[in-house]
């Protein structure tokens, strides 16, 4: 399960990354590799070099994927589109802003009385508990929050509106600007977001 979490993260990894992230002999990875390409549960493919030879890169197969937290969302989806049926589709868009006002008081009372970089670790650690697999990474200039895993990334595909409220609900829950980087829905293995140090602090 750690190797998935691993490919799951950083989209693709060698026999030597992963060896090293995890402190296994390379026989050791390769005997596990074998036994998920077996579940079909990863799969490779070779990258050229400009030297030697070709780098083999492994990675999750889609049904590796589904291992990850989901919500039942599909369920959630069929239940959507049917009321989509009776109220049209600019109904559905409403409960999504509704949603959100019931996240943000949530969030809000958590990140309450915090400066920006605590507000930051505890929107992480929020997002983590949901089931998005969340980091924050810090530079000169910014802080960094990443999103490995999207368990309404179904919900997410048919009503692409959804992402535009979480960002919306970032931005209100850390009273400052955020912006999208990468999106899982734009072929990303990651969603990311940038958020402006304070340069006060």
């Amino acid at each position: 399960m750690r190797i998935l979490q691993l490919l799951k993260m950083r989209a693709g990894m060698t026999v030597s990354q992963l060896t090293d992230a995890l402190h296994i002999s390379q026989m050791g990875i390769r005997q596990h590799l074998a036994i998920l390409e077996a579940e079909e549960l990863v799969e490779y493919h070779r990258e050229k070099q400009k030297r030697g030879r070709p780098l083999h890169i492994y990675r999750l197969t889609d049904q590796a994927n589904t291992l990850f937290p989901t919500t039942y969302a599909n369920f959630a989806v069929g239940l959507m589109n049917e009321v989509a049926k009776f109220n049209g589709p600019g109904f559905i868009n409403k409960v999504f802003q509704e949603r959100m006002k019931s996240q943000l008081q949530t969030y809000q009372q958590r990140l309450q009385g915090k400066d920006l970089p605590e507000r930051i670790k505890e929107l992480t650690r929020i997002r983590d508990e949901e089931g998005y697999m969340a980091c924050c990474d810090e530079n000169e200039d910014d802080y960094v929050l990443i999103e490995h895993n999207c368990p309404i990334s179904v919900i997410a595909e048919e009503y692409p509106y959804v992402c535009e409220i979480e960002l919306g609900l970032f931005r209100q829950s850390l009273g400052t600007k955020v912006v999208r980087e990468e999106h899982l829905m734009q072929g990303s293995h990651r969603c990311c977001y940038r958020i402006a140090k304070d340069k006060k602090e």
